[in-house]
């Protein structure tokens, strides 16, 4: 069962793979080329099944390694003749071609056409193809496909650009329309990159993924990404996550068989191959496909929250009086990690079970409680409860939201007459008037980053090889210009000799265009860049995933300086350079950064001035009077001298910033952590002010002020206008 349609580009690369994936040609076709139909059925409905799991390959070409373990295992797994293969991602180490020309280097014949993938953040979070390279390669994602009466979904809940995993809405739909279409008996097993449970919040939304999962016969997830082995039991389903072949020649076989009570199962072991090719096998685990344990029956037939008062929060669950149940505050600032929490067992009378858990700590706004109903045998239900925590004097208040699809990834933009364009990864783009009113809507390709605005037009960058300049007062189209590669950085209108013209990059190639959409200037193969360049009419500075920071003419594009800000193999530069970094201008100095440190550069000679210890290369550093704000993804705050990078003061707000970062206003430094919260930074000494938790979704997108509100979008695709006190 696939609803997803076939790309027709690539189908000469995925010949030469032979990868099943998920594509949906013709049957006779998808033979042709050797590649499995994603609908394929091997044997009925309750037929023997044997199949072969593995993750975590990070091939890269500068590491033999990487690519020694993984010819042992695959050769290994093409002797045992397995019905299909699944690979849980991280196929490559940064999702570069020459990585996926390297990996299909090592398929053996014997595989090709039998293995399904899901990909992994190391091919989509530094990738400047926007997921093309590996759909091109292994087909379109998410799908599903049935198999020795299994009914197996491959989900995608990886985010162009982004480190950890997001279902969102239209993903959840997606999952709910093909588990629907299942039999009732029909054992479901999901394989995907992030692992669910335990302590793992490696997807933000995941308790809404368990809400859908829970009324379906899901049976088993398989996992990876943790490099670890893990089982765990929970809300009726056993999850498996594996050991990577990073680590080591290790896979996993499993069979379905019969157990002792009759029932049907997954006998899952792990293989260790030797380097003469010598298997040697170890119980893993085991996956019931039939019944109502692991969990199911822990689920609570009633949660109920009270309302919070003096920072307490009442709760009430009821269960089996046999059961242990625990709450804790859903742990929000998580961000892509894992968190032992801090549970508070209930008090049980009977089936009933109360108690009080203290939410004093948590900022104004709507929250989450987790409860968790855990049984002798270890294996337990989990699921979440609203709640809201009030707010105070000198809070930030939620005041109106609008619904985009997809994620707002790439921010909202100010435009003229207070409209706000606000732009997301499905496409659409939509002006705002105040209070959240709807002027109009258009759809484009999917958008990553912010559009900027210059008088009455709007530029907005697009995945689908375009940059577009749209009627800010009307939305209608004035021109496209085909940069013939994904738009992945956010464009720059800047002033040159009288003249505005609009910096951007794509693919990796910096590009000029004038505001009637001819071509200035381009400069190719300068290495990719996601972040934003900056301009004072004489250069334009920018940094890029080759390492380097430049300056060009701002005329003719011609390179005028170039300094290197990371060394060292292929993958390790596009890993750690300033390929997401928002240049900031200020004095005499152009500021870029990297994951390990903010760098000052004299803007003429590219002379280093000052560096700032920090990985400061996501949040955007802003420039305020002679000092600039700069802000680490770990949530360190700092205000440094411009001209001598001394710092003034620091404030570490200990939790997660990135791409969204700061917007200022009258004295006040407003950040955008990324688990969805708005906290307030006086800017004369770095004391903190009052704070919402304006999302429970990862918050990425930049945000813009307009008067006294604030206006963010986050990844579920919902724009919120935030009064500010």
């Amino acid at each position: 069962m696939v609803d997803e349609p076939c790309r027709h580009d690539g189908l000469h690369r995925r010949a030469f793979f032979g990868l099943a994936a998920g594509a949906v040609a013709a049957p006779a076709l998808a033979t042709l080329l050797g590649a499995a139909p994603a609908d394929a059925t091997p044997g009925r409905p309750g037929s023997r099944l044997k199949f072969a799991a593995v993750s975590d390959t990070h091939v890269n070409t500068t590491s033999p390694q990487s690519t020694t373990w993984l010819t042992q295992v695959y050769a290994s797994i093409a002797r045992r003749d397995p019905d299909l293969v699944l690979h849980c991602g991280d196929i490559t180490d940064t999702g570069l071609p020459d990585e996926y020309e390297q990996y299909g280097k090592v398929l053996p014949a014997a595989l090709r056409g039998k293995i399904h993938y899901s990909p992994g953040n190391h091919e989509t979070r530094w990738d400047p193809s926007a997921k093309e390279e590996f759909h091109s390669h292994f087909g379109p994602t998410p799908y599903s496909f049935d198999a020795g009466g299994v009914h197996f979904v491959g989900f995608d809940p990886t985010q162009v650009l982004q480190e950890p995993g997001h279902y969102g809405p239209a993903g959840l739909d997606w999952l709910e329309r093909d588990l629907r279409r299942v039999h009732r008996d029909t054992p479901v097993v999901l394989f995907q990159h992030f692992p669910f449970g335990n302590q793992f919040y490696y997807v933000d939304d995941q308790p809404a993924v368990l809400d859908v999962l829970a009324e379906h016969n899901l049976r088993g997830v398989i996992a990876g990404h943790v490099h670890r082995e893990d089982v765990t039991r929970f809300n009726g389903l056993t999850q498996v996550t594996l050991n990577a072949v990073r680590n080591g020649p290790f896979y996993y076989w499993a069979e379905k068989t019969t157990a002792a009570d009759g029932t049907a199962v997954l006998d899952v072991k792990r293989v260790t191959v030797a380097a003469d090719g010598t298997d040697t096998e170890a119980p893993f685990a085991t996956v019931p496909l039939t019944g109502g344990g692991q969990g199911r029956e822990q689920r609570p037939r009633y949660v109920h929250v009270g309302k919070v008062s003096g920072g307490s929060l009442p709760v009430e669950v009821r269960a089996s009086a046999t059961q242990q149940v625990g709450v804790q505050p859903y742990p929000q600032a998580v961000f892509g990690g894992t968190s032992p929490g801090a549970w508070l067992p209930l008090t049980g009378s009977g089936d009933r079970w109360t108690g009080s858990v203290d939410v004093s700590a948590l900022a104004p706004g709507r929250q989450r409680l987790q409860v968790r109903v855990n049984a002798a045998d270890g294996s337990w239900w989990e699921q979440v409860a609203l709640f809201a925590v009030p707010a105070v004097a000198g809070d930030p208040v939620d005041r109106w939201q609008e619904q985009l699809p997809g994620s707002v990834q790439g921010g909202v933009t100010l435009a003229a007459d207070g409209l706000v364009l606000a732009a997301s990864s499905a496409g659409e783009v939509m002006a705002l008037r105040r209070g959240g009113k709807r002027a109009w809507r258009t759809q484009l390709g999917p958008v990553y980053r912010r559009p900027a605005v210059h008088g009455t037009l709007a530029f907005v960058p697009s995945a689908d090889h375009h940059l577009y300049a749209l009627d800010v007062h009307s939305g209608r189209r004035v021109w496209t210009f085909d940069a013939n590669a994904p738009v992945l950085s956010a464009p720059l209108v800047s002033t040159v000799d009288g003249h505005e013209q609009v910096v951007f990059s794509a693919g990796q190639a910096l590009f000029a265009v004038g505001t009637d959409g001819r071509r200035r200037w381009s400069v190719p193969a300068r290495g990719f860049s996601s972040g934003q360049a900056a301009s004072d009419g004489e250069r334009v500075y920018t940094s890029a995933a080759d390492g380097y920071a430049r300056a060009h003419d701002a005329r003719t594009g011609k390179e005028l300086w170039a300094y290197q800000m990371v060394s060292g193999v292929e993958n390790h530069i596009a890993l750690y350079s300033g390929w997401d970094t928002v240049a900031a201008l200020g004095g005499d100095v152009v500021v870029f950064a990297t994951v390990s440190s903010a760098i000052a550069l004299d803007r003429a000679t590219a002379a280093l001035r000052w560096t700032v210890a920090g990985s400061a290369m996501y949040a955007p550093a802003l420039v305020v009077g002679s000092s600039v704000l700069l802000t680490t993804e770990w949530g360190v705050l700092t205000l440094v001298d411009l001209a001598t990078g001394k710092p003034l003061w620091t404030t570490n707000l200990a939790l997660r910033v990135f791409n969204a970062g700061v917007a200022i206003s009258d004295g006040t430094a407003w950040v955008l952590t990324v688990d969805g919260k708005v906290i307030g930074v006086r800017l004369s000494d770095g004391a903190r002010l009052g704070w919402l938790q304006q999302s429970l979704v990862y918050t990425f997108g930049r945000p813009v002020i307009d008067g006294r509100t604030l206006v963010v979008g986050d990844q579920n695709g919902v724009v919120h206008g935030i009064s500010l006190p």
